[in-house]
């Protein structure tokens, strides 16, 4: 939906990420500078116009940093949905981070292999922020069967990733947009209240951090979501978007 409303405006592209979804492997390791040349690559075989708006959600905040250090110059605007932070492993307790981890690969494998995943969210929500009607759920059910071992690859390297990602600090002024969501169905899955306050602060605190990696930054709140804002505050994400491409356009006509 999202991509359907920009696309009346400008030129847009997604992708899946290889090894994500409906991209095969290429078998390379997941580091933000792959990611980001994988990225440099499509855009430039694809002939996408100059200069980008990039968008971003969630690991995005971390793999886009070479690319847009790089690409400075053709960059009109960048728009962060709850971007991961470089330094969020580091500050969540080790209670934290066990009641955010993830089922343990063998137990995710032989469910998916046994047929049991599909069978399982075809009568439960993958998340309490995905209605199970929605296309994500859909597409997430049936084809995760093909992404699963390289999500664990990439959770595996995470903390090298956000480490990595604390030397790309500097956007200069390039207009950048931090969208958070502000609904406590972020916490629906830890039923420890102190964890539930302890990952509230952590993740207000973190967000708040990200507007000094740009000079002309603002904060957007979602109030209507948790962490996927893209489900039920997807018109927030379309307006930050046109209000980059609005400046574009008034700037070009002044000169």
């Amino acid at each position: 939906d999202i991509q359907n409303a920009v696309a009346q405006h400008a030129v847009t592209i997604s992708y899946d990420r290889n090894g994500i979804m409906l991209s095969d492997s290429t078998g390379l390791p997941v580091t933000n500078k792959q990611v980001s040349d994988e990225l440099q690559m499509l855009l430039e075989k694809t002939n996408c116009p100059k200069p980008y708006i990039i968008v971003g959600h969630s690991m995005a905040g971390i793999y886009l940093r070479p690319f847009i250090q790089q690409n400075k110059k053709d960059i009109a605007g960048i728009v962060f949905v709850e971007s991961a932070h470089p330094l969020q492993i580091q500050k969540y307790s080790p209670q934290l981070l066990k009641a955010l981890s993830v089922p343990p690969y063998w137990l995710v494998r032989f469910s998916v292999q046994s047929g049991l995943y599909r069978i399982m969210f075809s009568i439960l929500p993958l998340s309490p922020e995905i209605p199970m009607n929605h296309w994500l759920h859909k597409v997430e059910k049936d084809f995760f069967y093909k992404t699963y071992k390289k999500v664990f690859e990439e959770l595996r390297n995470d903390k090298t990733n956000m480490n990595d990602a604390n030397q790309y600090n500097d956007f200069g002024n390039i207009p950048l947009s931090v969208i958070r969501g502000t609904s406590d169905i972020r916490y629906a899955r830890i039923q420890d209240s102190h964890l539930r306050n302890e990952y509230k602060q952590i993740t207000e605190i973190l967000q708040q951090d990200l507007l000094r990696l740009s000079s002309n930054s603002s904060m957007v709140l979602a109030s209507n979501s948790g962490h996927l804002v893209q489900i039920k505050d997807g018109d927030l994400i379309v307006s930050e978007i046109m209000k980059i491409l609005s400046f574009r356009k008034n700037e070009i006509s002044l000169k």
